[in-house]
C-alpha cells in the first residue's frame, strides 16, 4: 500500500511537471499594434476564437504589446478592435504545438460616418508635449539576419557582455520587442559602442528535467538582435532591431557573430552509421517539426559544415532505418550545430538519431 509520504511526493512532481508539459503541447501569439504613422496604439481589444476554446481577449499595454493565453494548437480567428479605429480581422491563423506566433498588427482610422456641426469656438487645447524622437538604426543585411534565430547548445562559460534591464521609457514592462528601447547595464567600460549589433539570448532547462542540479543540461533561446543607440560609462541603450521572440528583463546579450544566409548546399550520402543525435529543441522544447530548429551533437570539430543536408531517423535493433525527416545545418558550434528541420513525416523527438550527408 502506497504510504502517505509517497503520495504526497507524487502528487507534487505531477504539479511541478504540468506547467512544462502544458507550453510544450500549447501555443500563443503576441506582437505590437500600431497606427498607420507606426505609433502604439494601446488598448486595442485582441480576440483569439476557434472551435476548440471560448472567445479570449486580450488588451494592449501603453506600448501597443500584447500576448494572448496558451491555447491548444490548431485554427483560429484574431480580432483586433479599438474605438475610431477600422476593426482587423486575420482568418485561418494557425498555431502548432509548443509555438509562440509573433502577430505585429497595424491599424487605420474608421470613415466618419456622422456630421458634426461646430456652433461655438473650441477652447484651446494646451500645448502637446513635445515627443522624444522616435529612435532610427543602421540598416543590417537582411541576408545576416538568418544565423539570429534558434536554439543552441549552452557553453559551460558565458559570452554575455551584460544584461538586459529594462525598457528604457518604461520601466514597467515586463514584454519587450520589436522597436522598443532597451536600457543594458554594460556600457563603455566593457566596450559597448554606438551602432553595435548585439544579440540578446536565454538560458533553459534541457534533458532531464528532474536530474539533481549538478547533472543538469542547459540550451540558450535567441530571442533577437539589437542595435546600440546611446552609450555611457556603465549603461547604454539599444533599438530592438529583429525579434524571434519576446524578450525579458535578465536576458544575456553578446556581440553579434553574422553569418550569410546564403550556403553552399551538400546532399552527398546519409552516413547511418556514424549517426549523430538530436540533443535539444527550441525553448526546451522535446519535440519539433518542419520549419523549427533544433541542435544535434555534431559540429566543427566533427567535420560538420553550414549547408550540409541531415536525414532523421529512427532505428530499431536488427531493423532498417526509419528515416522520420530531412533537415539542413545553419549555423555551427565546436560541438554541436543548429539544423532546421525542411521536413518531417512525424514529430522530431529529442534523442532522434541524424545521419549527416557526406
Amino acid at each position: 500500500m502506497m504510504t502517505r509520504r509517497l503520495i504526497i511526493a507524487l502528487a507534487a512532481s505531477l504539479l511541478m511537471a504540468a506547467p512544462s508539459a502544458a507550453q510544450e503541447t500549447r501555443a500563443r501569439v503576441s506582437g505590437v499594434v500600431t497606427d498607420r504613422s507606426g505609433g502604439s496604439l494601446p488598448g486595442v481589444t485582441v480576440s483569439l476564437r476557434g472551435a476548440s476554446i471560448a472567445p479570449t481577449n486580450v488588451v494592449t499595454d501603453n506600448a501597443g504589446r500584447y500576448v494572448t493565453p496558451w491555447v491548444v494548437p490548431g485554427t483560429y480567428i484574431i480580432d483586433f478592435e479599438l474605438s475610431g479605429f477600422e476593426t482587423r480581422t486575420i482568418s485561418n491563423f494557425r498555431l502548432t504545438a509548443g509555438q509562440t506566433a509573433i502577430l505585429d498588427q497595424e491599424m487605420s482610422l474608421a470613415a466618419l460616418s456622422e456630421k458634426v456641426e461646430v456652433v461655438a469656438p473650441a477652447p484651446v487645447p494646451p500645448p502637446a508635449p513635445k515627443p522624444r524622437p522616435r529612435p532610427t538604426a543602421k540598416p543590417v543585411d537582411p541576408e545576416i539576419l538568418a544565423s539570429v534565430c534558434g536554439p543552441r547548445e549552452a557553453p559551460n562559460f558565458s559570452l554575455a557582455v551584460g544584461r538586459v534591464v529594462s525598457h528604457r521609457d518604461d520601466p514597467g514592462r515586463q514584454l519587450l520587442g520589436p522597436g522598443d528601447v532597451l536600457r543594458l547595464d554594460a556600457g563603455a567600460e566593457a566596450g559597448i559602442t554606438v551602432g553595435q549589433n548585439l544579440v540578446v539570448r536565454r538560458r533553459f532547462r534541457s534533458g532531464d528535467l528532474a536530474a539533481a542540479k549538478k547533472l543538469a543540461t542547459y540550451g540558450e533561446l535567441t530571442a533577437g538582435l539589437i542595435q546600440v543607440i546611446e552609450v555611457e560609462k556603465r549603461a547604454s541603450a539599444a533599438l530592438v532591431v529583429y525579434s524571434c521572440g519576446e524578450m525579458v528583463a535578465g536576458d544575456a546579450v553578446e556581440r553579434y557573430v553574422p553569418q550569410l544566409a546564403r550556403m553552399e548546399e551538400r546532399r552527398g550520402t546519409p552516413q547511418f552509421e556514424d549517426a549523430a543525435k538530436v540533443l535539444l529543441g527550441d525553448n526546451g522544447q522535446q519535440m519539433s517539426a518542419a520549419g523549427q530548429m533544433m541542435v544535434i551533437d555534431r559540429g566543427i570539430v566533427q567535420g560538420a559544415q553550414r549547408g550540409q543536408r541531415v536525414t532523421l531517423f529512427r532505428r530499431a535493433k536488427g531493423a532498417p532505418p526509419l528515416i522520420i525527416g530531412e533537415a539542413v545545418i545553419i549555423a555551427l558550434r565546436p560541438d554541436s550545430a543548429t539544423i532546421r528541420i525542411e521536413k518531417a513525416t512525424d514529430a522530431i523527438m529529442v534523442g532522434d538519431l541524424v545521419a549527416l550527408h557526406r
